[in-house]
């Protein structure tokens, strides 16, 4: 689904996924500048889960994972005890870690993601975009 990026309301938050991050981190040579131009449009309304956090200290091998982050406006939510028990109870997506966004994204009353996984179209209310 290809999207433009476009600010709603200044307080309006969103979920960023963790393939967004990784294809901004890298400079990904087929999704890198939509990720860059969906981060910048959206800096400082971003969430997304410190699991994300992890995942990209993996993929990248980038001790500044946090930092770079917190420079592009994007805020790490916590992953709670409660978001795990709501992601076990979830059954779309299949995918824990996808579920483990969905749950947070539901604590935290945010309903758009920014991803390239399709996997999060058949949750309901839930919108995707990229």
């Amino acid at each position: 689904m290809r999207s433009r990026p476009r600010r709603r309301s200044s307080s309006e938050r969103i979920y960023v996924d963790v393939n967004i991050l990784y294809y901004y981190l890298t400079a990904h040579p087929q999704h890198g500048e939509r990720a860059r131009s969906h981060i910048a449009a959206w800096s400082g309304s971003l969430v997304t889960s410190s699991l994300t956090a992890w995942l990209l200290y993996v993929l990248t091998k980038l001790e500044n994972v946090a930092s770079i982050l917190e420079e592009v406006g994007v805020e790490l939510a916590p992953l709670t005890a409660s978001i795990l028990r709501r992601a076990e109870k979830l059954e779309e997506p299949r995918d824990l870690e996808d579920r483990v966004h969905v749950a947070t994204m539901l604590e935290l009353g945010i309903s758009t993601i920014i991803s390239n996984d399709k996997d999060f179209d058949s949750v309901a209310g839930i919108k995707r975009v990229f």
